[in-house]
């Protein structure tokens, strides 16, 4: 006799938040993840390239050199990154340079994939083509679960 599990094994989505958060594209703008699950980071690109963007990550400096963080965040055109999974000197640099750029940059909290793609999409609405660099570096903001 078969006994059922007790575990779930699927996640649902509601309707009306899988409808929103695939209801943007990011029209193949670099993408740069910084920080986040390392076990995440798949997810994290399907999420990017289902969107029709292009993704880079850094871990935010656990494993990856701080140093090549800078001209990647000079070649992304938006920025999202998990502010409590990154280290310290990382995520001044994010910040301080971003601003500086004038990227579209969102720091998200929680590095779960539901905070991803609502950073995402809060990206992905603010960045337009038509905003001067003076306007985008000012739009930082927080989410998070």
């Amino acid at each position: 006799m078969h006994k059922p599990s007790a575990r779930p094994t699927a996640v649902a989505v509601p309707p009306v938040a899988a409808a929103a958060a695939s209801s943007f594209s990011l029209d193949d703008r670099c993408v740069l993840c910084v920080g986040g699950l390392t076990g995440a980071r798949n997810h994290y690109r399907a999420e990017i390239e289902t969107r029709s963007g292009r993704f880079i990550h850094h871990d935010g400096g656990r494993e990856d050199n701080l140093h090549r963080l800078t001209p990647m965040l000079a070649a992304a055109d938006i920025v999202i990154c998990a502010s409590g999974n990154i280290s310290h000197n990382a995520y001044h640099l994010v910040k301080t340079t971003c601003k500086k750029l004038g990227k579209p940059c969102v720091l998200v909290k929680g590095t779960g994939i539901a905070s991803f793609v609502d950073g995402l999409g809060s990206l992905a609405r603010r960045a337009t083509p038509a905003v001067g660099p003076s306007q985008r570096g000012d739009r930082m903001l927080r989410s998070g679960r």
